[in-house]
């Protein structure tokens, strides 16, 4: 009977006790403009990255997933790997370094329909950034 009165004791405390509340999201270090223009059959986008935190960007990773039916064939201001719909953008040397408020962009090609859905969410060196 001491044992189950002791896990009741801790499970009572356990329930009692007030959650921590969970770390703030880091906040975003850049916002992301994604236009698109074409036809049902093939499109170009245009991606344009801001640093929107305090501290230089010294070499970027872009990550995004495009919806089915779109895939991307080719980009450019960019070293792009593609793996199906994920689509990885690195800088390059001459576009790397990203001071706070200043901007850089990069283009690609893809196959699919331009009025599919767009991308869900765009990440800059693994952060989330905003998206218009």
């Amino acid at each position: 009977m001491h044992r189950y009165s002791a896990i009741v004791a801790g499970l009572a405390t356990a329930l009692l006790t007030p959650a921590v509340p969970a770390a703030a999201a880091d906040p975003a270090i850049c916002h992301v403009d994604y236009r698109t223009y074409g036809d049902a059959w093939s499109f170009n986008g245009q991606i344009t990255i801001t640093n929107t935190g305090t501290a230089t960007l010294y070499g970027w990773t872009l990550k995004f997933s495009l919806p089915a039916g779109q895939l991307l064939r080719t980009g450019w201001e960019a070293d792009f790997k593609v793996d199906g719909q994920d689509v990885t953008a690195y800088s390059l040397r001459y576009n790397g370094e990203v001071d706070p408020k200043e901007s850089v962009s990069v283009g690609f090609h893809a196959t699919g329909d331009v009025k599919g859905p767009r991308p869900a969410e765009f990440r800059v060196n693994d952060h989330l950034c905003t998206s218009a």
